[in-house]
């Protein structure tokens, strides 16, 4: 630590406040608060934190309270590397309904500046923001366009006809009578749909009663889809108490928070958090940063948030909440159906975070052939087979490995057809196929994926040899010539050339050929050298060391003719004679 920086502590003020460390480079490392700016500073002083810090700087605010929203927007700003921050967060998308407009529409927004508009989120999954959003616009006829709605419209917009907007913009609905519509739709986002049901039964009946059938109808429309949405949620809990469950799991530089939204007793919501952490972040710590980090900028906030730790600073963010008028409880020993509800959150949050460290650690292409061939588990090693023949001679095939997308020529092998006489590709196949996995078999190992070279009767060929050892393996074939990829179960698909994962199928299968094809002409080159040379009659080692030394390849003594034949040392015009016929007939 710098004498600069030690000084820069001590000098601090008693002040509550934020605090912003720096590295040597001027970058802002990590953001704190305090209600004590000096005292918490001078906390640091012996901390091995302090090797990274080159300086500190300190804005005094009116109270703790104040420091902890500033602490958040600063984080948001800087993300320093030493803070627990959501990964990607700017990405997060949250609902917003402007509320200080005539006519409130329902946006998407990432835009969180305080301007007076309710704020739903932040949603991880866009299909389940997308879902409530259309549920709002179907239902209520909600407006989520961006006209001017000051203005009157000739005619509406293509919504409208859709029948997902009430057309204020045409002024074909009161400002009342639309704002009866952003009531409902504000109580459906709260969770609140069975007092949303209640009133819109009443209301219901009361038209039906004055003869007004047709707002009566539209109420029930507006009832029926409710209750349908309802119906889906699952019910958890029977005390009517509204609840965040968090479960965490964490490694050492990452953290996955599960959040369930329990609503009226019934599961409303689920998300999934990333978050970046590090070793030394405590659990309290992580739990303070989340409940930051997520109901900062919420415009509702539940009665209980039940989590495994007690929040580091949670003195403070309870005040907080009750300031912004919410009187939020912290959980940390639920009992009952509360208690399971977080064991099942932190399962979840287990489960995801697994998910994402193999993902780390398994090369992207095959997490994408395995969720394209809806594969079990990532297909880090997979074996490829080709055969190669000329009729029945020189039959030959070949098993070559690919350990996480790159070849593994350890596990190679080549194999002379044994069993098959004829050209009997399929039959070919099935005799390589079953030789190599009797080995593995013996082994007790198993690859994740096998692909052969062929259609669909190389294919079944490979498989009725799977069958007949009783091992289960996934297998499919690629056809050379239509780049085609053959399923088990009959399906065919063509490989597209952006998708890496198949890429890897493809150069596995090209592997495999290459060789089959070099053990194949490795094996026809020995036994044309043989036919040519050591089957004739009065042809030793020693004279076929003179006949190659003097024409240096069987290409050149196939094109000499009998006399030339016959001026190599110790050959003379009668073995001459025998060679050239030898190799012309």
């Amino acid at each position: 630590m710098t004498e600069s920086l030690k000084q820069k502590v001590k000098q601090a003020p008693l002040n509550a406040g934020v605090y912003l460390f720096k590295n040597q480079k001027n970058r802002i490392i990590y953001i704190g608060k305090a209600s004590n700016l000096k005292n918490r500073l001078k906390s640091y002083l012996d901390s091995p934190f302090m090797a990274q810090a080159a300086d500190v700087d300190t804005i005094i605010t009116n109270s703790d309270v104040e420091a902890l929203t500033l602490e958040e927007s600063l984080i948001k700003l800087h993300k320093p590397k030493y803070n627990v921050r959501l990964k990607d967060d700017k990405k997060f998308p949250y609902l917003k309904i402007t509320i200080k407009e005539d006519f409130p529409r329902i946006l998407f927004t990432r835009d969180l500046k305080e301007d007076g508009s309710l704020i739903f989120g932040p949603y991880t999954n866009a299909k389940a923001l997308r879902r409530a959003r259309d549920a709002l616009c179907r239902i209520f006829k909600l407006v989520s366009c961006t006209k001017d709605l000051s203005k009157k419209y000739s005619r509406p917009c293509l919504e409208y006809y859709l029948g997902r907007c009430s057309a204020p913009c045409t002024q074909s609905i009161t400002k009342s009578e639309y704002q009866h519509l952003v009531d409902k739709g504000i109580k459906f986002l709260r969770g609140n749909s069975d007092e949303l049901e209640k009133a819109i039964d009443n209301q219901m009946w009361q038209h039906a009663k004055n003869e007004n059938f047709e707002a009566a109808k539209i109420l029930r429309d507006q009832l029926f889809a409710i209750r349908k949405i309802s119906q889906r949620q699952q019910i958890v809990t029977k005390d009517n108490i509204n609840r965040d469950v968090i479960g965490t799991a964490r490694t050492r530089f990452h953290c996955v928070a599960c959040l369930f939204r329990i609503r009226e007793n019934r599961l409303f919501s689920r998300e999934i958090y990333d978050l970046k952490i590090i070793p030394k972040n405590s659990d309290e710590e992580i739990a303070s940063s989340f409940i930051r980090l997520i109901y900062t900028h919420l415009s509702f906030l539940p009665e209980q948030i039940v989590i495994t730790s007690t929040p580091s600073d949670w003195d403070i963010q309870s005040r907080w909440f009750k300031e912004k008028g919410f009187d939020v409880q912290i959980v940390v020993k639920p009992r009952g159906a509360v208690k399971e509800l977080l064991e099942w959150a932190r399962k979840n949050a287990e489960s995801e975070i697994a998910t994402k460290v193999t993902k780390r650690r398994v090369p992207t292409p095959l997490i994408e052939i395995q969720e394209r061939l809806h594969l079990d588990d990532p297909p880090r090693w997979i074996e490829g087979f080709d055969i190669s023949n000329l009729g029945d001679k020189f039959a030959v095939g070949s098993s070559v490995a690919f350990k996480d997308g790159k070849p593994y020529k350890q596990y190679y092998r080549r194999y002379r057809i044994k069993r098959v006489t004829g050209q009997d590709d399929f039959a070919m196949i099935k005799e390589i196929v079953g030789r190599r996995l009797k080995d593995l078999k013996k082994r007790k190992r198993k690859p994740n994926l096998l692909l052969i070279d062929g259609g669909k009767g190389q294919l079944y060929s490979a498989l009725r040899a799977i069958n007949e050892l009783d091992i289960s393996i996934p297998t499919f074939a690629l056809a050379k010539r239509s780049d085609q990829l053959y399923y088990p179960n009959g399906r065919v698909i063509s490989i597209p050339q952006t998708a890496k994962g198949f890429n890897i199928l493809k150069r596995l299968r090209d592997e495999a050929h290459r060789f089959a094809i070099g053990y194949h002409r490795k094996l026809r080159g020995k036994r044309l050298t043989k036919s040519a040379i050591d089957d004739i009659k009065g042809i030793g080692k020693l004279r076929k060391y003179e006949i190659l030394k003097y024409f240096g390849s069987i290409g050149a003594l196939k094109k000499a003719s009998e006399q030339e034949i016959a001026k190599v040392p110790g050959i003379g015009l009668h073995i001459a004679k025998r060679i050239y016929e030898a190799l012309h007939t």
